[in-house]
């Protein structure tokens, strides 16, 4: 296999991407690469939300990321950048937990997108007021809002263009035609109230079905004064590309995903999927748009994992991995292990449009009884294939297959070069790093050339 020349390090662009369906130790791998290429200047959070959580572990210090980016321990700096959704309130909360572990200034670090959508109470009360309804058919979602605060956006810029209701996500006639809260109205209190009332009247039907204590919320004018003091505190930029590009010009910027690719919204297992478009693609055309080579990095363990509902073809009950960073999620539902899955990882590096290096981690599992490699599904060596971006009918197609799979096994290799080596075959892009274990300390570049 030939390396990519570009070097870690080098000043180029790093995208981290998960090639799972999250929990792929996005956040260590963030921190381990910041405290490794001296010249990081910041960490770019371009996807998902405060759903994010991205563990870091070093010395006596554990702190999971939600919004910050994960090497904020080095002092590195964060940027938002839309399409990734904000929840102010999370955010304030995650810089007291980080001053707490010895951050000086966490707010300081921020620089934020003005176009980022504003996730809040009232949007978390709605998605967890829908999850309630769902039942037995729930979707597995966190929780926290991030498929409502996209929802509700999306269905305001449809009637804004049509001068109709679009979209299974209203639940009365009227949605309004105030735009979506968005961090460039943080500081604007009217405009805030506004937005705030017109989202607590679209959500007030559902919220009153549910009738669930889950789904309360604090008042508008109460909600309007916390925003707007939480957006005083924040640096919030109109042309935050521009900046990101006078950032490059400075250093290596670390872009960290959210999720994994198998939750993509239009490549995984529908309707079990995230609201955010998780795939690296369009952010690597951009970035070579702008003159810069970017590095994308995959991401899996040595095993497979998933929280929630939702296909899981080599998911095995006997195994025994605790995570003690992962437990079941009142909406989220079980935390879930199994196999490591070729075909699965195959498709996720094919669907990020092709990865130039990949990390395993994890690998301290190996040895544990029972452990397998799935090496397709269905013993059909033909590729899972990229489905057309927004056909939801060739994804549910896919879910199906996955859903019925029954995976061609044997044994998982005991050392990581093994097991390196069928990761390098599936994924078409070589082992650059692996991890035996959840801190810093516990990863290591696999070729000295690299970094």
């Amino acid at each position: 296999m030939t390396m990519r020349t570009t070097r870690i390090g080098s000043g180029a662009p790093m995208i981290v991407v998960g090639l799972g369906y999250g929990d792929e130790a996005k956040g260590a791998t963030v921190d381990f690469l910041a405290s490794r290429i001296p010249d990081t200047v910041a960490v770019v959070r371009w996807s998902g939300g405060a759903q994010a959580a991205h563990n870091v572990c070093h010395g006596g210090r554990h702190h999971t990321f939600r919004q910050f980016g994960s090497a904020s321990f080095l002092d590195v700096r964060t940027v938002l950048r839309a399409p990734m959704m904000v929840n102010p309130l999370h955010l304030a909360i995650e810089a007291d937990q980080l001053s707490a572990a010895g951050v000086a200034d966490p707010f300081g670090l921020i620089t934020a997108d003005a176009a980022c959508l504003v996730t809040t109470p009232i949007h978390a009360a709605l998605n967890r007021a829908r999850e309630l309804l769902r039942g037995n058919a729930r979707h597995g979602s966190t929780g926290e809002g991030i498929g409502e605060t996209r929802a509700y956006a999306l269905a305001v810029a449809a009637q804004a263009r049509a001068g109709t209701r679009v979209g299974n996500f209203c639940v009365h006639t009227d949605v309004g035609d105030i735009p979506a809260p968005r961090l460039a109205d943080l500081t604007d209190r009217a405009a805030m109230i506004r937005s705030l009332d017109a989202l607590a009247r679209y959500a007030a039907p559902l919220l009153d079905a549910a009738a669930h204590p889950d789904t309360a919320h604090p008042g508008v004018t109460e909600l309007a004064d916390t925003l707007a003091e939480i957006g005083d505190a924040l640096r919030i930029v109109d042309d935050v590309d521009a900046h990101l590009v006078e950032t490059m010009a400075s250093g290596t910027v670390l872009y960290e995903g959210s999720q994994g690719v198998l939750l993509d919204e239009w490549n995984g297992f529908h309707p079990h999927t995230t609201w955010s478009t998780v795939v690296p693609r369009h952010l690597a055309a951009w970035l070579r748009a702008v003159g810069h080579d970017p590095f994308t990095l995959g991401l899996t363990r040595c095993y497979a994992t998933r929280h929630g509902i939702g296909p899981m073809p080599t998911e095995d009950d006997l195994l025994e991995l605790p995570d003690v960073h992962n437990r079941e999620g009142r909406y989220q539902g079980a935390w879930r292990t199994g196999h490591l899955d070729l075909a699965a990882l195959r498709y996720a590096a094919a669907v990020s449009g092709g990865l130039d290096g990949v990390a395993v981690s994890h690998l301290d599992a190996l040895g544990t009884a029972g452990l397998w490699v799935a090496h397709s599904w269905d013993r059909d060596d033909a590729p899972l294939r990229p489905v057309v971006e927004g056909d939801i009918d060739a994804l549910s197609v896919l879910t199906t297959r996955a859903a019925v799979a029954r995976p061609d096994y044997s044994p998982l290799p005991e050392t990581p070069d093994a097991v390196a080596t069928l990761v390098e075959q599936a994924t078409g892009a070589p082992v650059v790093i692996t991890a035996d274990g959840p801190h810093r300390a516990d990863r290591t570049f696999t070729c000295p050339t690299i970094c």
